[in-house]
């Protein structure tokens, strides 16, 4: 026994003979158990409360309390009721047998007893109570029986019902043979003890008659037993060796989904399992240690859909026996339960990498912001310096301006990569000259390969259409996008050899390539470099800068361009990336009328009003240092509200330029309310919102152009010139 607070090797005897208590205290002893002897029912109970032994044996037969007594009041007992109870009796009439199952007796062992009996039903009994236990079969069965006028009302488990029921059989057949071999003396001294026979004929036929009602009660115990089986919930099986079943019950054909229980014994036992293997295993099992505890197995239902089983059973002879447990459930339980470990290991590692790459991104950032920072702060302050030459102060702008493009660059790469993740970066797909439009990204790489210092490499353009105006219909923006960061990357990494560009046809398909022989990609660096935060470079020695974003960025535009991008490459031998766009012929685009006007000499803006809507004051003194080379006069209102009041006075601009976000009256408003004074004045937007829709929401809303800080210098007078350049 296992539970909690149980002796598990001690049994309580209770036998107010001296003599037959040595005897069967000696017995047990030398069969490995402890033994306590209680002289009475009474004193065994109190022992049996102080020690919780795993079984109690009792006589019948007893002063102060009797066996009887002595099962019931352990019975009631809710720490007691567990503990199996075994009763010695002379086993003479039916009504004991009543009287020990109506207390909850589990066995009867009769007297005289022979040892290794005594022993096997002991063990019997333990076994059965582990088993119940485990499969928590604890069902009772309550039965009224009237026998000689008196009612007898048994309520006990079935496992206790069937011990006592087999003791009982077991008994009548001891009985039986002593009373056959009674006979046989009889037959013997017959002719001597003719007259003893005589006197002796009555009692004899008085045991016959106890002998016929015994037998009838075992035959209905066997009933009853029958019954019990063919109804358990647990299914229960029998079967030879030779692959034949010999019993199934209900349970199990209604487990292993058969329609009837015959239709399941006409099927061999071995079709039951899953494979010829498992069977195998099993049997080897039962063969080797003549039973199987908690074996679970595969099984194949009638439907063919597998099920889990754990199986007990046991060999007698060629005949195996057992019961099986449906625990198909359970093995789904245990595998999803495995599967969501799997994923959540799966899940933290991610997390974890996630975590680390954003810990390296942040990193990377601070180191990639704080380099054209320092230049920008540090040649700045140089400038100050009334003492510097003209030709180190040319250097001095020129690195401060390099320093700002590469600052622009990061943060519009990361506003690019959060408007990606996010859903919101549309494409704008129209007319443009393809050829034209790689040939002026050749032409600002030519000039950034000499200011990079890397005149040795040969760089190319291939185009697989010779056509000038070969038109294409795509966002040409983004096409620029792609190419410029793959070009980036490929003089980055490039120290020698060649860098070529430019594009094939096949079929529907454009394919544009950009190939090097730089210092090439690991198999594993192939694999993640497209994702986000990811660079050849991850360690703080690194050779190259950048945040990890470039080609992150170049793998969601090709996909929202109707595309995808690769790499090919080889350690020190170079990289080839290719990426594809759907192929939209279309003819010659038309181009823009006021883009073709060109630029005069001098900006003179001499005589033109212009109204600046701004603010935020450097703003406003950066635009007038811009503007004023081109001698216009300029009005600074400080809000948008003031802007309308100065259109309310009547006084008259040329040209707005109109902040967006500004307070008391945010650049939208402002446009509409001019527009209802004055609907021909051009409005240009100047602003920092680089996200979203943010121009096309301001050219519905009324502007004529518009413009992103930082603004360029020239970009804004030639913008300002286009809209006021003609005479009035």
């Amino acid at each position: 026994m296992n539970e909690e607070g149980t002796n598990n090797n001690l049994i309580i005897i209770a036998e107010d003979s001296l003599t037959q208590a040595e005897n069967l205290k000696f017995i047990l002893e030398n069969n490995g158990y402890k033994v306590v002897h209680g002289i009475n029912g009474q004193e065994t109970l109190n022992l049996a409360k102080e020690t919780r032994p795993i079984m109690v044996v009792s006589d019948i037969i007893m002063p102060v309390m009797d066996g009887y007594e002595l099962c019931r009041q352990v019975k009631a007992d809710e720490n007691l009721k567990q503990v199996p109870v075994i009763l010695l009796t002379s086993l003479t009439n039916t009504e004991e047998v009543l009287k020990g199952l109506e207390c909850g007796a589990d066995s009867y062992v009769m007297k005289p007893y022979n040892e290794q009996y005594l022993l096997n039903r002991i063990e019997t009994i333990l076994t059965n109570w582990h088993f119940a236990r485990d499969q928590n079969v604890k069902q009772q069965e309550s039965i009224d029986i009237l026998f000689s006028g008196k009612k007898y009302f048994i309520s006990t488990t079935r496992s206790q019902i069937l011990n006592m029921l087999l003791s009982t059989y077991e008994g009548a057949v001891q009985k039986t043979q002593k009373l056959t071999e009674t006979q046989a003396a009889l037959s013997i001294l017959r002719a001597s003890l003719e007259k003893k026979v005589e006197e002796k004929t009555k009692d004899l036929s008085l045991k016959i008659i106890e002998r016929e009602q015994i037998e009838t009660a075992i035959r209905a115990s066997e009933k009853k037993y029958r019954s019990l089986v063919e109804n358990a919930l647990i299914g229960v099986f029998s079967a030879t060796f030779n692959d034949r079943l010999l019993f199934v019950n209900e349970a199990l054909s209604s487990l292993l989904e058969y329609d009837s229980v015959d239709e399941m014994m006409s099927c061999p036992f071995t079709s039951l399992f899953k494979t010829q293997g498992e069977y195998k295993v099993f049997i080897k099992s039962l063969r080797k240690d003549r039973q199987v505890r908690n074996f679970e197995i595969e099984l194949v239902p009638n439907s063919g859909q597998s099920k889990w089983v754990i199986v007990n059973a046991l060999v007698k002879g060629e005949i195996l026996s057992g019961m099986m447990l449906d625990i198909t459930e359970r093995k789904k339980t245990e595998e999803k339960e495995k599967e969501y470990q799997e994923e959540l290991k799966v899940e933290k590692e991610k997390a974890e990498e996630s975590d680390r790459l954003k810990s390296a991104f942040l990193s990377n950032m601070s180191h990639e912001i704080r380099t054209p920072m320092n230049a920008i702060t540090g040649f700045s302050s140089l400038l100050a310096d009334s003492g510097i030459s003209s030709e180190n102060r040319r250097d001095f702008v020129s690195r401060i301006s390099e320093s700002c493009y590469n600052l622009l660059n990061l943060i519009e790469n990361m506003l690019d990569i959060a408007k990606l993740e996010a859903g919101k970066f549309k494409i704008y797909e129209k007319k443009c000259s393809l050829n034209i439009l790689l040939a002026g990204i050749y032409s600002t790489f030519t000039k950034e390969k000499k200011n990079r210092g890397k005149d040795q490499i040969s760089f190319r353009l291939q185009t697989a259409v010779q056509e000038k105006n070969f038109g294409i219909l795509t966002d040409p923006v983004r096409i620029h996008q792609v190419l410029s960061n793959l070009l980036d990357n490929a003089f980055k990494f490039t120290e020698k050899g060649s860098i070529e560009f430019g594009y094939d046809v096949q079929d529907d398909t454009l394919q544009f390539f950009v190939r090097d022989t730089g210092k090439g990609l690991s198999g594993d660096q192939k694999e993640f470099i497209f994702e986000r935060f990811r660079k050849a470079e991850d360690a703080r020695t690194k050779l190259y800068g950048g945040a990890g974003l470039g080609l992150a960025i170049c793998r969601k535009l090709t996909g929202l361009l109707g595309g995808e991008i690769w790499v090919e490459s080889d350690m020190e031998k170079g990289s080839a990336f290719y990426f594809t766009i759907p192929l939209k012929v279309t003819e010659k685009p038309v181009e823009d009328v006021r883009k073709k006007i060109q630029t005069p000499v001098s900006y003179s803006l001499k005589g033109r009003k212009i109204l600046v809507a701004e603010d935020n004051m450097l703003n406003y003194k950066l635009i007038e240092a811009i503007l004023g080379k081109t001698e216009a006069g300029l009005v600074w209102a400080k809000d948008g509200m003031e802007a309308v009041k100065l259109f309310s006075s009547g006084q008259v601009f040329d040209l707005v330029l109109m902040d967006i976000r500004m307070p008391n009256m945010d650049g939208f408003q402002a446009t509409q309310e001019i527009r209802k004074l004055k609907k021909e004045v051009p409005v240009v937007a100047i602003t920092a919102y680089g996200m979203g829709d943010e121009k096309d929401i301001a050219m519905k809303s009324g502007f004529d152009d518009y413009l992103t800080k930082p603004v360029n210098a020239e970009k804004l007078i030639e913008t300002v010139h286009n809209y006021i350049h003609e005479e009035r």
